[in-house]
């Protein structure tokens, strides 16, 4: 375990102090053969002791000044620099931070600040230089967001990478939110897609195109499907393009359509055996008959095909806009083409940071004590994919907890009982969240409170959190130190992330806050040399009497 600087140091005056005692020990041996008189020993060795415990006084007191004045301000300071180097932190460091440390501190600040003023440049040199590619990219993302079919793009290994408005309208529900970096095969079965992506791969062409028709995992509906590989797939073998359309009333109508001929035939096959078993008086009226059944069937036929047209249309008639003030919240194209040349970590603890999922949440509650029966009444969270947050995929509801919500807790959070009338029951929004939140490490400040809301549900919904669990309090810790105030408003007030006060003790904007200050957290650690998921744990651990380590319970 490497040590930091203050233990160091502690240990030099520690040694210190020992050496003086070991040296005075070694005097008394030596002076006690030199003197007979046991009287008088008795007082040389009274007079070791006391000086003993004066030296000892005097070091410690040392120590501590020089702990306090010397080494605590060189690890914050280093933490500062740390700060700004990696997490892009702006804000000056305090000049008082090292008062006594003479021209560091002064030395510390140009620096910082000549390398925000440099990286300010070059990222204003970047922007002027992106400019037309950003709206270019822009105006791409608006027409693949309204494509009509949905568009998806995924790994070889059939997790997506890229999905567009459609997509979320057509697989997402309350249960299943679309989300980068979850398997395609939890919106739809996988037989006909891993069939499909088979014939592909033995083609071995970007231009070979497969159709194919797939449900969705309940059957409830039925997709065609087109799938192509993609030719500019960063090295990531057997990526493909898809495009899906729901064919459910289609191939109903379709289905209707084909046993209303097979009615139509059967019914004209009866005519005519009516018509050869009848006498030839009768012939007249069994064409009468004849005929009435075919206009019967010929206004059937045409009320289906009408049916089945309609199928094909867009809600909106030729040349109809929607009203002004109506927008759709899934208007949007969701991607992020790292995830290409990104490999699946076998283990977690072996994985690197950026090769996991994160769903930071928090949650707000009737009040602090679950196991006195207080409650949830706000769930929120968003997802981290490949380092960055993903702003589209958000978790977000309130909780009816079924029991009044004490005015000092809506003092405290905003809800009221009000609110959360009509709002999920605690074991449905629970389960929701654990679907939100399924593969990926959770996050959270101060998890312990959070977890055990959900923990004790578990039995309830059937499903255990077996999530990693990392603690933005601990990895703060890691970070500044552990006599550093760790509160979430100290933490995003010293990394510089904004927390607005109006979304203060909001579960979603605590969530959002949560998150960015996890990625400043993440890099800063990056930085120190923790790359891998096992390192920070085992970092964070060495923190355990600030707050609990969660993932004892879960097989990291």
């Amino acid at each position: 375990m490497k040590m930091s600087l203050r233990l160091r140091i502690q240990l030099f005056f520690a040694a210190i102090i020992a050496g003086v005692i070991g040296m005075t020990a070694v005097g008394l041996v030596l002076a006690k053969a030199e003197i007979a008189d046991p009287a008088a020993f008795s007082a040389l060795v009274q007079g070791a002791i006391i000086a003993i415990i004066g030296v000892s006084g005097l070091v410690g007191l040392i120590a501590f000044l020089f702990d306090r004045n010397v080494a605590k301000p060189i690890e914050a300071i280093a933490s500062a620099m740390r700060a700004r180097v990696h997490a892009d932190v702006a804000r000056e460091i305090n000049p008082l931070e090292g008062r006594y440390l003479g021209d560091l501190t002064a030395a510390v600040r140009v620096t910082t600040s000549t390398l925000s003023t440099e990286r300010n440049a070059l990222a204003e040199s970047i922007a002027r230089e992106t400019t037309r590619l950003s709206g270019d990219k822009n105006r791409l993302e608006h027409l693949l967001a309204d494509v009509p079919p949905a568009v998806l793009l995924c790994t070889g290994r059939h997790r997506l990478v890229f999905y567009n408005g459609q997509t979320q309208r057509l697989l997402a529900d309350a249960e299943t939110p679309v989300c980068l970096d979850r398997s395609l095969f939890d919106y739809l079965d996988d037989g006909p897609v891993r069939a499909a992506h088979r014939q592909l791969m033995e083609t071995g062409s970007p231009e070979a195109v497969v159709e194919f028709v797939c449900t969705t995992p309940t059957g409830a509906r039925r997709l065609a499907g087109r799938m192509r590989l993609a030719a500019e797939n960063g090295g990531a073998e057997g990526a493909y393009v898809m495009t899906l359309r729901d064919v459910t009333l289609e191939l109903s109508a379709f289905a209707r359509r084909d046993a209303l001929l097979e009615e139509t035939f059967e019914r004209m096959r009866e005519a005519v055996d009516d018509m050869k078993a009848a006498e030839p008086d009768a012939l007249p009226g069994e064409l009468k008959r004849l005929s009435h059944e075919l206009g019967m069937l010929e206004d059937k036929f045409e009320a289906q095909k009408s049916e089945a047209d309609f199928t094909f249309s867009m809600r909106l008639k030729p040349g109809e806009v929607m009203p002004a003030g109506v927008s759709d919240p899934l208007h949007s194209v969701v991607y992020d083409f790292d995830l290409l040349a990104r490999s699946q970590p076998d283990a977690i603890t072996r994985a690197r940071l950026d090769a996991l999922s994160y769903v930071v949440f928090d949650t707000e509650t009737t009040g602090l004590l679950p196991d006195q029966g207080d409650e949830l009444v706000q769930i929120a969270a968003v997802r981290i994919v490949a380092g960055k947050r993903v702003k589209s995929e958000v978790f977000e509801t309130l909780v009816n907890p079924g029991r009044p919500i004490p005015p000092a807790s809506t003092a405290f959070h905003g809800v009221t009982d009000a609110m959360v009338e009509k709002a999920p029951r605690i074991l449905e929004a629970v389960e929701r969240f654990h679907r939100f939140a399924e593969g990926s490490v959770l996050v959270a400040h101060n998890a312990p409170f959070d977890m055990e809301f959900l923990y004790r549900r578990e039995r309830q919904i059937g499903k255990t959190f077996a999530n990693p669990v990392l603690d933005t309090v601990s990895l703060s810790a890691v970070v500044f130190g552990e006599w550093e105030d760790h509160s979430l408003d100290a933490l995003t007030d010293r990394l510089g992330v904004e927390l607005p006060e109006n979304l203060r003790h909001t579960a979603l904007g605590d969530a959002v806050a949560t998150a960015d200050t996890f990625l400043k957290l993440k890099t800063i650690l990056e930085g120190k040399g923790l790359e891998r998921f096992e390192d920070v744990l085992s970092e964070a651990r060495r923190h355990g009497k600030l707050v609990k380590d969660l993932n004892s319970r879960v097989a990291v």
